[in-house]
């Protein structure tokens, strides 16, 4: 418990950004190869959230009886949405009227409670998109996109999922892997021993009813666990909201042939270099040259060849950046550790904007971080790195939220593209914003990438 209140008493540790990152620093890739296949390669998903946050401006549309632009752009295409044909024969049964209030809310029950109970289904099980003869979750979405750029003979998926879901999870994967014995999806729950204490607006643990102190899920960043369970050379990682419509797939599966490709081709000149290193017989030289230009790591004093075995031998990630389209979250930096400067991603929140140099920095930012990486997980002698050991402690998030409408402090574990790798070796490659395609509300489902080609060319 002293841990967490140390934490809080300390408040958020800002990171120290030395500039936005740029095509300078950006990895370019010439050669896309299919030779990373031969790695035992595995899919992870983080699923566990459930969807009530896609449907937040119905449920206030419920309580309110207000329209505004959202619930009005929605009813407007109601039509459109993948889970329309599912409601379709209750709302012409009970003669509904899409643009009568009471019978929007007659629909928005039925959508969230009564026939498709999506507010208490997790995201992973959304009907997001329709095609000729059948409609699509991310669960779907995901094994299609993996048959097409993992070995086809072994496709491998992990999701994190809720324990509370585990059940639907489990009956909807056995339907979908019938006669697909080439797929293995396994899952995992978030440890509840990463769970992290609460407390009140004074940094005192936060008590309920019955005297016990209140712990909560330590958010993303704990999620490194998991990650550090899995058996795997090669790992790829994707939010279980990032999906497109099958009409658009080529640059999602090109791009991450590409991430794959670049990691591997480096990752094989690290492990060159470490083994040049252990035998005594190196080119000091050329190895600080890569890792200057290849790795983007500034050192700041002469470098040794022990200092680049350090910098060397440490898990490798490649993350896919897109352009900036003002989407909150994080994006890429480059950042002063101390001894040197190296390239992470950070989020609004882990930056001082009391400062004005970083103020200038963060609106000078090009490049956004949708959550697309590539994580090679195995040292140069072909044994699993201990992911736990390069996470920067320091990099955790603290907010305000409620628990019975009574205001709390929380705590987060440092995020998993954050401070939970920030101690590995990171490239970044441009990718196209085709292949980010969040579903933060059920609107984003009305997007392109959402709907297929033909359907667009109809309208």
């Amino acid at each position: 418990m002293d841990k967490f209140i140390e934490k809080f008493n300390k408040g958020t540790q800002y990171v120290n950004i030395v500039s936005a990152v740029t095509e300078d620093e950006l990895t370019d890739v010439s050669d896309v190869s299919n030779d990373y296949l031969n790695k035992k390669c595995v899919k992870f998903i983080p699923a566990s959230g459930a969807a009530t946050r896609m449907f937040k401006d119905l449920y206030e549309y419920k309580n309110s009886k207000i329209d505004t632009d959202f619930t009005d752009k929605f009813f407007e295409n109601l039509e459109n949405f993948a889970f329309y044909d599912d409601i379709k024969e209750i709302i012409d049964s009970r003669d509904l009227d899409k643009d009568n209030i009471n019978d929007r809310t007659q629909i928005i029950d039925i959508i969230l409670e009564d026939k498709l109970n999506y507010g208490n289904l997790p995201k992973a099980l959304i009907k997001m998109h329709s095609y000729e003869d059948f409609v699509a979750t991310p669960i779907d979405e995901h094994i299609y996109e993996g048959e097409h750029y993992l070995n086809n003979d072994n496709i491998n998926l992990h999701f994190t999922i809720s324990k509370d879901h585990e059940e639907l999870f489990n009956k909807y994967v056995d339907k979908r892997l019938v006669d697909k014995n080439n797929i293995d999806i396994t899952y995992s729950f978030q440890k509840n021993e990463t769970d992290t204490l609460a407390v009140d607006l004074n940094n005192n643990p936060f008590l309920l009813e019955n005297g016990d102190v209140l712990y909560r899920a330590g958010g993303h960043g704990a999620l490194i666990e998991n990650l550090n369970d899995l058996d795997a050379d090669i790992i790829f990682i994707k939010n279980i909201d990032n999906v497109c419509h099958r009409s658009y797939i080529e640059d999602t599966i090109h791009a991450k042939r590409k991430l794959a490709s670049v990691g591997l081709e480096v990752k094989k000149q690290i492990d060159k270099y470490i083994l040049d290193i252990l035998s005594g017989d190196y080119d000091l030289k050329k190895i600080d040259n890569f890792i200057k230009e290849r790795l983007k790591i500034v050192y700041k004093d002469e470098l040794t060849g022990d200092i680049a075995l350090s910098l060397l031998n440490r898990p490798l990630r490649v993350c896919g950046m897109v352009m900036n389209q003002g989407e909150p979250g994080g994006g890429p930096f480059l950042v002063d550790n101390g001894d040197y400067l190296d390239l992470q991603i950070c989020e609004k929140s882990e930056i001082n904007l009391n400062d004005e140099e970083n103020v200038k920095i963060l609106n000078s930012s090009q490049f956004f971080n949708p959550v697309d990486l590539v994580c090679f997980v195995k040292d140069y002698k072909g044994d699993k790195f201990n992911l736990m050991d390069y996470i920067n402690e320091e990099r955790y998030f603290i907010s305000e939220k409620t628990y019975k409408g009574r205001k709390l402090k929380a705590l987060e574990h440092p995020g998993l593209w954050n401070g939970a790798m920030h101690n590995w070796n990171t490239l970044f490659v441009e990718v196209p914003i085709s292949t980010f395609n969040p579903v933060k509300t059920v609107n984003d489902l009305l997007r392109d990438g959402h709907r297929g080609r033909e359907e667009k060319k109809e309208e």
